[in-house]
């Protein structure tokens, strides 16, 4: 203020309705308003409504036509007041604002040519944006100013060859300059300082190798295995080289100090189909350049293109992790093994400096009635997937993973505060270029709301999206106990209480069937079947601390006994690294921050349990040896399935033409520290994966079932 008054505040609550607050120490009698449009007269305001209260002043103004984005508005009062700026971020919520400046083109963000490019951001609330770019071998940046056209996009094409330039934009709204990342860059420098311009057919022309890959009929043929770039890397008794990087997850030939494989060559001799990678895509709170320094499992969200530093070997070469990636792509799909990505579009890190609400403040992230962000993923924001330029984010987003890096699915985080409208456009798009891609995620019920009372991508809607996947508590509860903490307020029935026995056979069908209980799915490949993620304690901490009085000895069979039965279980199986050898966080839970000690593949403790390995790897060949453990439909599930009595354990009796080969099939689950005996009443052959014809000679009559065992017999 020049004089009297210290405080005014001007804002657009609609196109046509204005409201100026005035803070005065003295009593104001203000007789003339100006609207000023880029400094200019544009219009003579007269007041709707005035009010005051001691010494704030009120005035509301209507105006006979809509403000047209794109300018600097302000309104002035007098000589001894400097014009007030007007705020115009609540228009970005106005129901006729997608309408008149959404896009849809495909060129946001910089498209380079080797002799020009041209770059586009979506900012329409803004007035002006500057470009400062600075090219390889130029340490001075240059500056320029982007030119508005349609629907809010600024544009600029600079003559000559910008590959591997930095860069970032000046976005000025209503007089509030931000510099901030481009949202649409395919790369960037060390910890999000630059964007890059990238050449992307150097990526694009990198083999995936997608030719190596084995058929995939449907999601119940998949076997995940879940980890952490840095995770299955970083531990100091192996001799992998680049420790914590994309680079460390594709050395051959690395061992551990007593000689087993480690790395890339333990992970392609398991035997699933599909390993699932936390996020990759650029994310706060660790140290790019240093990385020892801070930990994170990276759902802290910067950025939905660029690739995170931290796991390239040289943050500050924009192509590095791109090519990097595109090598781990291409090594496993070599193997025959494809990669899913763990992505995080339901929030972004620190909303108030994210560069999405920089660049268009108030537009990217869900409101509650009352106007307040929504919290729903306890990040203090919620993304807001339903409106169309999040929307539409997310899907470029996704088709640039597809159609760059060639990945194989999708597994989305928090999926339950995705609106199901963006899941069908994500599914249409996915299938049209990766039609075996697998989409799966998240479906809790976070008690969220969209903006516009569309239905959420939760496991209660589940049948409006047949095509996705949900991770199954309903699984995870039943199988190992209630409570996600290490210590169970009850076990489940793997862990040895036969009250859950009901329920597990509900879950056991692919919770696809009117068993007991309404059906959660339509179909068993909407059964994500867990009992550990990287989220919360390990099985074996819950095991550990359960069953105290257990020994080590029987931990371990009881480990192997749940992982065998998951990879029995119709759905499609999840394991989290290192559940396969009972590995620990020290009864820590959500270690998301907490360092390598509690985060690592710990190579030591896989020495000491490399028996296990055998088992884990038995158990996959098992299941991708009897097919009718795969199927989908639940009708045919329904007709194939039935329990039998069993002194307390579980008799699950299979019969029908889809077990082909197989008169009958019958699996004895025995979660319990004795042996169970069963007449069979007929000649049956013990089930061993992959057994020679010559060895199915010896018959049994009766089945004996140890103590935490699981036997499989055929007829």
């Amino acid at each position: 203020m020049k004089n009297n008054a210290f405080y005014t505040s001007a804002i657009a609550q609609d196109f046509n309705h204005l409201q100026l607050v005035i803070y005065s120490e003295i009593q104001l009698d203000i007789k003339s308003f100006v609207l000023l449009k880029d400094g200019n007269k544009f219009k003579i305001l007269s007041p709707k409504r005035r009010a005051s209260l001691h010494a704030l002043y009120f005035y509301e103004f209507l105006l006979n036509e809509d403000l047209v984005l794109g300018h600097q508005y302000s309104i002035t009062f007098g000589a001894e007041f400097n014009d007030v700026i007007i705020n115009l971020s609540n228009l970005s919520q106005n129901e006729k604002f997608d309408e008149l400046y959404s896009y849809d083109g495909s060129d946001l963000g910089p498209t380079y040519h080797s002799n020009y490019t041209e770059f586009a951001l979506w900012a329409p609330l803004a007035h002006r944006v500057c470009l400062k770019i600075a090219r390889p071998n130029e340490e001075e940046f240059s500056y320029y100013m982007l030119k508005r056209n349609e629907r809010g996009v600024y544009r600029i094409k600079l003559m000559g060859d910008y590959d591997g330039a930095r860069y970032r934009y000046i976005v000025n709204n209503f007089g509030n300059e931000k510099e901030v990342i481009d949202p649409y860059a395919k790369s960037g420098l060390g910890n999000s300082s630059y964007s890059s311009v990238i050449d992307i057919n150097k990526i694009k022309d990198i083999p995936s190798n997608r030719e190596n890959l084995p058929f995939f009929k449907s999601n119940c043929h998949a076997i995940i295995y879940e980890a952490s770039v840095r995770d299955m890397t970083i531990h100091p008794h192996t001799d992998i080289v680049n420790k914590g990087k994309f680079l460390g997850m594709i050395e051959e030939n690395k061992k551990t100090r007593k000689g087993h494989p480690a790395g890339y060559d333990y992970l392609t001799s398991l035997g699933f189909t599909h390993l699932q990678l936390l996020p990759v895509l650029d994310f706060a709170n660790v140290d790019e350049y240093a990385i020892k320094n801070k930990y994170n499992w990276g759902y802290d969200p910067i950025h939905y293109f660029t690739l995170e530093g931290s796991y390239s070997s040289n943050p500050d070469d924009p192509y590095a992790r791109m090519i990097e990636f595109k090598k781990l792509i291409g090594a496993y799909h070599k193997a025959g093994i494809r990669i899913n990505l763990d992505v995080v579009y339901n929030h972004v890190y620190e909303v108030e400096y994210s560069l999405y609400e920089r660049i268009v403040p108030n537009y990217f992230f869900r409101r509650e009635s009352d106007g307040r962000r929504s919290n729903q993923s306890w990040c203090g924001n919620v993304f807001a997937s339903e409106r169309k330029m999040g929307r539409k984010l997310i899907l470029d987003s996704i088709k640039f993973l597809f159609d760059v890096f060639d990945i194989d699915g999708l597994r989305f985080d928090l999926m339950g505060l995705m609106d199901v409208n963006t899941m069908k456009e994500i599914s249409t798009l996915v299938k049209s270029v990766r039609p075996d891609a697998m989409l799966y995620g998240e479906g809790w019920n976070m008690g969220a709301n969209t903006m516009d009372n569309s239905p959420l991508a939760t496991m209660d809607n589940a049948h409006l999206l047949p095509e996705y996947g949900f991770f199954n508590d309903r699984y995870r509860n039943i199988v190992k106990g209630l409570g996600q903490e290490t210590h169970l307020e009850e076990n489940g029935f793997l862990l040895g209480n036969n009250n859950f026995l009901d329920g597990f056979k509900f879950v056991y069908s692919g919770s696809c069937i009117n068993r007991l209980y309404p059906k959660l799915f339509v179909k068993a490949s909407q059964s994500i079947n867990y009992v550990e993620c990287h989220d919360n304690g390990t099985i074996f901490d819950v095991i550990d601390r359960s069953l105290d009085k257990e020994n080590v000895e029987d931990k371990l069979n009881r480990l192997l006994l749940i992982n065998k039965t998951i990879l029995m279980s119709f759905g499609v199986p999840f394991f989290h690294m290192g559940q396969e050898i009972g590995l620990s966080k020290n009864f820590h839970t959500n270690t998301y921050n907490e360092g390598d000690l509690y985060n690592q593949f710990d190579y030591d403790v896989y020495d000491k349990r490399y028996h296990l390995i055998e088992h884990f790897s038995n158990a996959i060949k098992m299941r991708k040896e009897l097919s009718f453990l795969r199927i989908d439909e639940s009708e045919t599930i329904d007709k194939m399935l039935s329990y039998l009595p069993c002194d307390d354990a579980l008799l699950i009796d299979f019969k029908g033409e889809l077990l082909h080969k197989y008169d009958s099939f019958k699996i004895f689950i025995n979660p319990y520290l004795k042996t169970i005996y069963y007449d069979l009443n007929d000649h049956y052959t013990i089930y061993y994966p992959l057994v020679k014809e010559a060895d199915k000679s010896i018959k049994v009559n009766h089945a004996m079932i140890p103590p935490l065992c699981a036997e499989l017999f055929f007829k």
